[in-house]
């Protein structure tokens, strides 16, 4: 076999010679060897082929709000808003009955203050746990939707609750076949994990991913009703996730609004105007939110205070959004 030195091949394929030495380091040239301090190429060999990189989807705005200021620990923001309201909402409609003061507590100093009734320690476990999810979520807000990851989210959201430690929920694995729901027809267990997987692939085989698209996605999986226990919840973690990462206004749904919500998770397949006029609502409350608190930035900005300097509290506003409905 003839060979030639990388500047030779080099003047050859049109490149310096710098390159082509990289190339014989990385292996790109079959035949290349290093031999008495230089590189011998075969005569025949060809160029090699550019690598196509791979790009990394741009993170939404939104999404990056989250994320810069769940590193900064900033809760006088958009992230502590979310932490305490998807929370105390969502874990409200699973009868959890903690106040919206407590799990602001919880989220924040770790404790729970003014426990004026007997409280369910799963309650307080939970909603610990459900910071935690949220978390992971905003962690990973351009993942793609995985099996892996709502089994994580599942796991992460009950493991060490009462249910767990009595062996009744077990985190992270599906649903027994004792399990029995009323007027709600279920997949056998045995077709849990080919029918959530098979879920998750047509949804993330659509190119374009819209609210309704999402909404389809969130009804279908309440369907199979995968886990013992936190199906709802989970469901609306990844709702809310699914929202971010396709740059859509995201929604939480309080509880006031329990009952149309559910009528529009059975209706879906007949009437999806139901419960797409319940997310509207929700959005339309978050954007209110966004509205004030870019505001609120704005007055820091100009003021020269810092948001350390301003703990109004967003919990207040939220109150008030529901009773103006």
């Amino acid at each position: 076999m003839d060979y030639i030195s990388a500047k030779e091949a080099a003047s050859k394929w049109g490149v310096s010679e710098v390159i082509t030495r990289k190339y014989c380091r990385q292996n790109r040239i079959p035949g290349a060897k290093y031999q008495d301090g230089v590189w011998l190429i075969p005569e025949q060999a060809r160029k090699p082929k550019k690598i196509k990189r791979r790009t990394t989807p741009t993170i939404p705005p939104l999404a990056q709000k989250l994320i810069r200021q769940k590193t900064k620990k900033n809760y006088h923001g958009l992230y502590d808003y979310v932490q305490i309201n998807l929370t105390y909402s969502s874990s409200r409609m699973a009868s959890n009955r903690l106040t919206r003061n407590q799990v602001e507590s919880i989220f924040k100093k770790g404790k729970v203050c003014e426990l004026f009734e007997p409280t369910k320690a799963s309650d307080i476990v939970e909603a610990m746990n459900h910071c935690v999810c949220i978390d992971y979520i905003i962690d990973n807000v351009n993942a793609p939707l995985s099996h892996r990851l709502v089994m994580q989210l599942h796991y992460m959201l009950m493991f060490g609750t009462v249910d767990h430690r009595k062996k009744q929920v077990v985190p992270g694995v599906y649903r027994s076949e004792g399990v029995v729901r009323r007027n709600r027809p279920m997949p056998p267990t045995e077709k849990i994990d080919n029918e959530l997987k098979r879920l998750i692939q047509e949804y993330e085989n659509r190119k374009r991913k819209d609210i309704s698209t999402i909404l389809e996605f969130h009804v279908r999986f309440e369907q199979i009703v995968p886990f013992e226990d936190g199906n709802g919840r989970i469901g609306r973690l990844i709702m809310f996730k699914e929202c971010l990462r396709n740059d859509i206004t995201p929604f939480i749904i309080d509880d006031k609004h329990r009952s149309q919500y559910l009528a529009g998770l059975a209706a879906w397949s007949d009437d999806q105007t139901m419960l797409m006029r319940v997310v509207t609502r929700a959005q339309e409350r978050f954007t209110r939110q966004l509205k004030r608190q870019a505001s609120r930035e704005s007055y820091w900005r100009k003021s020269g205070e810092t948001e350390d300097d301003n703990v109004e509290d967003f919990c207040d506003e939220e109150e008030d959004d529901n009773e103006n409905e």
